[in-house]
């Protein structure tokens, strides 16, 4: 039986400091399924913001978000991870959250300890808090 991990990518520094952590941890197991999820915030278009190309907006957003999963699964590709790409659309701690269960292990990139973030909180206190299975916090 496989492990099934879901690792919560995006286009931070966070993020990518995760990747040696998760290579380190898993790169010698064979019998593990990596999820790559990259969430797409839905886009708001406000009325004063004039004439927009609301299509060309989501098409720039899909292609980013696919660069950006590409690169992810690249690097661990060339460290002999295999790893499946996801692209959603949402609240990224509600896509989490809602998917969640399908997997053994969420990983994600620890948030900068900005004196914002130790006031405000951060999304990764979210997915820690609100996760219904084991969440490694990597940096």
């Amino acid at each position: 039986m496989s492990i099934r991990i879901l690792f919560g990518v995006s286009d931070t520094e966070e993020c990518r400091k995760a990747v040696p952590t998760i290579i380190k941890l898993f790169a010698k197991h064979r019998d593990i399924e990596l999820c790559l999820l990259h969430v797409v915030p839905e886009t708001i278009v406000l009325a004063e913001s004039g004439i927009v190309d609301y299509a060309s907006l989501e098409s720039i957003k899909e292609e980013e978000s696919n660069d950006i999963l590409n690169e992810f699964a690249s690097t661990f590709n060339q460290q002999g991870i295999t790893c499946r790409k996801k692209l959603m659309h949402g609240n990224h701690i509600d896509v989490l959250l809602e998917i969640a269960n399908d997997y053994d292990l969420l990983v994600i990139g620890a948030s900068e300890s900005s004196l914002l973030n130790r006031i405000f909180g951060s999304h990764q206190n979210s997915f820690v808090n609100s996760s219904p299975i084991p969440v490694l916090v990597a940096k």
